[in-house]
């Protein structure tokens, strides 16, 4: 055994945060399949007008990325919360664990396993309301070419939809990779913050992240162009190679300091 990682001892520590918290896990999971299905009757009762856009591909796009942003967030705000008791902290602290398999645990629960149990439930509970919506959008009258529309979204899968439903026929693929590293980075600072504050982590992370957010509102910019383009002419970006190295750097770096600085915070608990 090594004092930065072992395999066996950080799967004894997995196993024991599974049985510390599947419970509570369940409940949030359940929670997310109750707000689904709420939402899902809603569009399903309002939304036939518009030939039920919310199950379209593009609905379906904004449905899964805003629900997984949200509740990723909060997962992610939830997942220290340990720390605000100092009884349950001095025991998850003094986990015979290392720094770092303590953060990689942190890491995977938010930052992988998270995303992959949201991607399951809305392929479980999703698919088959987009299918129903599908067969009742053909019921409407003056209904032109509504099963074009309703192929089923699923992140980096799905390369047929991607193709007839976004950007006016162009692959989806780099604002997928955006939309992901910006919820890493996001999880990376909500989780970072409530584990370095120490008097009311989540209130002064919100408040932290919301200052960050209104600062960072000035700058406009995507990955696939680069945040720092020039534009030579009205909708004809431009940029040179070190502009998209720029770009790359920043949307590569931001997520990789941000989880970096959650390491630190941990260490730093660990030592307090």
């Amino acid at each position: 055994m090594t004092d930065f990682f072992d395999i066996n001892r950080f799967g004894r520590l997995l196993r024991a945060h599974w049985a510390e918290s599947w419970r509570e896990y369940a409940w949030f999971a359940g929670a997310l399949v109750m707000l689904d299905l709420i939402a899902m009757a809603i569009s399903f009762s309002t939304d036939s007008g518009n030939v039920y856009w919310a199950f379209q591909f593009q609905g379906q796009t904004m449905w899964y990325m805003t629900g997984l942003f949200f509740s990723a967030v909060i997962f992610a705000g939830r997942y220290f919360k340990y720390l605000l008791n100092p009884g349950a902290s001095l025991i998850a602290l003094m986990r015979p664990a290392s720094v770092f398999e303590k953060w990689l645990m942190a890491f995977l629960v938010i930052s992988i396993f998270y995303p992959m149990v949201f991607s399951l439930l809305y392929v479980l509970f999703n698919y088959p309301a987009v299918q129903l919506a599908k067969t009742l959008a053909l019921q409407l009258p003056r209904c032109e070419s509504c099963s074009g529309n309703f192929h089923f979204y699923f992140p980096f899968v799905t390369k047929e939809a991607a193709l007839k439903g976004l950007n006016n026929g162009e692959h989806a693929l780099a604002p997928q990779l955006f939309f992901f590293l910006s919820l890493s980075a996001a999880q990376a600072l909500i989780a970072g913050g409530t584990a370095f504050f120490k008097r009311s982590p989540v209130l002064r992370t919100i408040l932290f992240s919301f200052l960050l957010f209104i600062v960072s509102s000035w700058v406009i910019g995507s990955p696939q162009l680069g945040i720092f383009t020039t534009h030579y002419g009205e909708n004809d970006p431009h940029y040179s190679a070190m502009e998209y190295g720029l770009s790359v750097g920043l949307w590569l770096g931001v997520p990789l300091l941000l989880w970096t600085a959650l390491f630190f915070h941990i260490k730093e608990r660990e030592v307090a």
